[in-house]
């Protein structure tokens, strides 16, 4: 609604389905004068999935371990052998996708658990091995097909190249 004379007045407002179409529920109020306010009715907000819970805007992944498939490929993921402090050979991962994965885990609280395709490992084989939960996300230059879109998400280009971020689509 706009009064030319005063100024202009805006209503935000939430759509909730009814038995009769769609209600649209002010939820907060503006004016030239005032900025936003809670509408002056109390209304509750139903989010979508008729959720009471108002979404966090990302997957909650803190304190879920993840296993992440990585594809030896230097300079985004060098592998050295090192020996431990209790003489035990382990393996180390340095380069942008290590730090990447650190970088991401800092922020969002997942554990990482980087995995080491195999030397052999085809980029069709990567992609089944989150279809089949082997990895629940694998970062590597993996081309997007249509027929691997179907199977997996992509994220958006991580780097510029066909470097990716792939995710099972569904929970097994």
């Amino acid at each position: 609604v706009t009064d030319r004379i005063i100024g202009s007045y805006y209503y935000l407002q939430n759509v909730q389905p009814s038995v009769n179409g769609l209600n649209f529920i002010p939820v907060l109020e503006y004016s030239d004068s005032t900025n936003w306010k809670t509408s002056k009715q109390t209304n509750v907000i139903i989010w979508p999935g008729n959720s009471l819970v108002s979404p966090t805007g990302r997957a909650i992944l803190k304190g879920i371990s993840l296993r992440i498939g990585v594809i030896e490929s230097m300079p985004f993921t060098i592998v050295t052998n090192v020996i431990d402090e209790s003489g035990q050979n382990t393996t180390k991962f340095t380069g942008y996708v290590p730090d990447l994965i650190e970088m991401l885990a800092d922020k969002i609280g997942f554990i990482p658990n980087i995995q080491l395709a195999p030397s052999n490992q085809t980029y069709s084989g990567l992609i089944q091995a989150v279809v089949n939960g082997q990895y629940d996300i694998v970062i590597g230059d993996v081309t997007v097909t249509a027929t691997r879109r179907e199977l997996v998400g992509f994220s958006n280009a991580i780097f510029d190249n066909s470097l990716r971020i792939i995710m099972r689509k569904t929970p097994y």
